[in-house]
């Protein structure tokens, strides 16, 4: 089979005549796209807002009591629990109580005023990735 241009551009034009009689059929077309534009646009909202996050901070410095007044008032991280110990940040992430974990390792704030660039952990629950959970 070979495509032939000619009946292509026949059935193209036949379609928008018909279009052009049938005004229900042009109006819901356009109209019907176009309001789901609108109410998916609005409806359906990705951003994710105050996600449970745990926190494990070996460091009690200003910069890191700073970093995490930031991440709380960001609105997107709820500082739910502080942890004590690694293993209870893996407990926390395993039972699907935290979908965020942010461990903030020793002398981050004095690594941090010397000028070197000291490590932060964040570790994210990607197990359900669309189904953020307040």
């Amino acid at each position: 089979m070979t495509l032939s241009w000619s009946r292509w551009v026949g059935i193209i034009v036949k379609e928008f005549i018909q279009l052009k009689r049938d005004r229900l059929t042009f109006g819901m077309i356009i109209g019907i796209p176009v309001l789901q534009l609108i109410l998916f646009g609005y409806a359906i909202n990705a951003d994710p807002k105050r996600l449970p996050t745990a926190v494990l901070s070996a460091d009690s410095s200003p910069y890191s009591r700073t970093l995490l007044s930031a991440m709380q008032i960001s609105g997107y991280f709820r500082l739910d629990r502080f942890a004590r110990s690694e293993d209870e940040v893996e407990a926390l992430m395993a039972q699907g109580r935290v979908q965020f974990a942010v461990t903030i390792p020793e002398n981050f704030g004095r690594k941090l005023v010397r000028g070197e660039r000291p490590v932060l952990l964040v570790e994210a629950d990607a197990s359900d990735p669309a189904g953020f959970r307040t």
